[in-house]
């Protein structure tokens, strides 16, 4: 979509860089040092020092957990100008944990309707669930294996396990991806389908569409764009309701997972001073919601589709940066 803006891209090889990442045709690659009006940055606040000079330094950030690195507050509060985050649980961490609450506004994420759209049809009943997962401890993918397998649902239910990758020498925040699926493989048998490719969003599209119902059990989430994806696809939720999802989340669009919080057990990404919490779901309670619904019809999700598409939130952010731009 033309807005009327002039966009230059630069790569930061930083500690985070992955040489086999490539830009999408649309987004042009030039970058001109002179005359800058604006930096926007989606890295780690260890590296704004290094960011070029202009009249406007612009951050975007997430984080899942109960209170920022201290770090991140200092550099955050000292060399950025305004930090954007997605949603009311990251801002509301972001203003707890020490940042300055004139810098912190809120940018939701959104979806694209050329590839999340709903069925044709409306669905039928609820067999197929979806979950879309990474190894990390954070997002609950073991939860989830184990809430399916305790519903003990019949043999025509199914749970498809989209994997963003595997992992085979897991970090301390991740999980052994592979050997608990070989576990769940045997507990759950062919009712058990795993995809480990990648996919672009055309055909995440369709795998959304091929289901019936998201179901995660993510500890927490800054976001949660699967969550919102699959709404746009037609699918009802299975989720907690912690956490960023919590902005469009109800019993509207979702069926709600009870859940308490306690400290992480090697979820975080950095390790800090600081305590951090972290939503825990009860199985028993998920695998009870799973059982509800199997077999049942639903209407269709309701949500907000046009607050939310892609379109509307890049005019919302355009205009918002034009407040700063004399």
């Amino acid at each position: 979509m033309d807005i009327g803006v002039d966009v230059g891209v630069i790569e930061r090889k930083g500690f985070l860089y992955d040489k086999n990442f490539k830009l999408l045709k649309e987004i042009p690659s030039h970058y001109n040092e002179k005359n800058l009006e604006v930096v926007f940055t989606f890295e780690h606040p260890k590296n704004y020092f290094l960011l070029p000079d202009s009249r406007l330094k612009v951050g975007f950030l997430v984080y899942e957990f109960s209170e920022l690195p201290q770090l991140w507050v200092d550099n955050i509060n000292k060399h950025l100008d305004l930090v954007f985050v997605p949603s009311k649980f990251t801002y509301n961490i972001f203003i707890r944990s020490g940042v300055i609450k004139e810098k912190v506004r809120i940018l939701r994420y959104g979806f694209n309707p050329n590839y999340y759209y709903p069925r044709k049809k409306e669905s039928g009943k609820i067999k197929n669930f979806l979950t879309i997962s990474s190894p990390h401890k954070r997002e609950g993918l073991l939860f989830a294996l184990e809430s399916f397998y305790k519903a003990s649902l019949p043999y025509d239910a199914t749970l498809t396990v989209k994997l963003s990758y595997l992992n085979k020498a897991p970090k301390i925040f991740e999980d052994d991806v592979l050997k608990i699926i070989e576990d769940y493989k045997i507990k759950i048998g062919k009712r058990l389908v795993i995809i480990d490719k990648v996919l672009d969003e055309r055909d995440m599209g369709e795998l959304y569409r091929e289901n019936d119902v998201y179901f995660s059990l993510s500890k927490a989430e800054s976001f949660g764009l699967c969550p919102l994806e699959a709404i746009a696809c037609g699918l009802w939720n299975v989720a907690l309701n912690y956490g960023g999802q919590s902005d469009f989340l109800n019993d509207k669009n979702s069926f709600f997972v009870k859940y308490y919080l306690d400290k992480t057990k090697n979820d975080e990404y950095e390790k800090t001073d600081k305590t951090q919490y972290i939503a825990y779901p009860y199985i028993d309670d998920a695998a009870n919601k799973l059982k509800e619904i199997y077999n049942k019809k639903f209407l269709n999700p309701q949500f907000d589709y046009e607050y939310y598409k892609w379109s509307v939130i890049a005019i919302e952010f355009i205009n918002e940066i034009k407040k700063y731009i004399k």
